[in-house]
């Protein structure tokens, strides 16, 4: 399973005390996804699911073919490369959907198709709902904390990984999470999003 978390950020797993997060920060191979040119969440995920730098504009419309999907044989669940989300859930990109109905449909569907094939999933609440407030960042954390410890108890493998970390000031902060049950391509360096990919590949063989 990859499960990607848009705009998730090492900085408030202590903060707002996220348990599985924590634990996982502790106990799997960890690192820091650099991603400086691929904010756009079409162009970050198209980036990580093609293996290669890919610059779109704005949201596709439609899926295109992508060599991460193809070699893996996973099933797509809430990617946002298009608006509605690509696979077998499709949210829209902006703050009509509440975070929590969000991910109760994504944990659903993971744990659904995860039975039969690899999963590639995102959850964009953090990117669509941008949250500024501690309190109201803390719940979301804790709302995301609990899903991810239900979806890496039942996967063999897994990544969970932010393509960058919150918006502030306009952008995007280049630095996100990194959590795996395999070690990061290279053990002194940041996590490029093209190199994800191929950790899934090799993951799923």
């Amino acid at each position: 399973m990859m499960l990607g978390v848009d705009s998730l950020t090492y900085k408030y797993f202590m903060k707002c005390e996220a348990r599985a997060l924590l634990t996982l920060l502790d106990s799997t191979y960890r690192g820091v996804t650099e991603n400086r040119d691929f904010v756009h969440p079409a162009s970050a995920w198209a980036t990580v699911l093609a293996g290669k730098p890919v610059k779109v504009q704005g949201y596709m419309m439609s899926p295109i073919n992508l060599k991460v999907v193809e070699e893996s044989g996973a099933v797509l669940i809430n990617i946002p490369i298009t608006n509605p989300t690509a696979g077998r859930l499709n949210i829209p990109m902006d703050s009509t959907t509440p975070l929590e109905a969000e991910v109760d449909a994504v944990t659903t569907n993971v744990l659904e198709a995860i039975e039969e094939a690899p999963v590639v999933a995102a959850i964009t609440g953090l990117e669509r709902l941008q949250l500024k407030d501690l309190n109201e960042i803390c719940q979301a954390y804790r709302v995301i904390d609990g899903a991810i410890r239900k979806l890496v108890m039942k996967a063999d493998e897994f990544i969970v990984f932010s393509p960058y970390g919150p918006r502030s000031g306009g952008t995007h902060d280049p630095y996100g999470v990194y959590l795996a049950t395999r070690p990061r391509p290279n053990e002194h360096d940041t996590v490029k999003l093209w190199e994800i990919g191929d950790v899934f590949i090799n993951m799923v063989k």
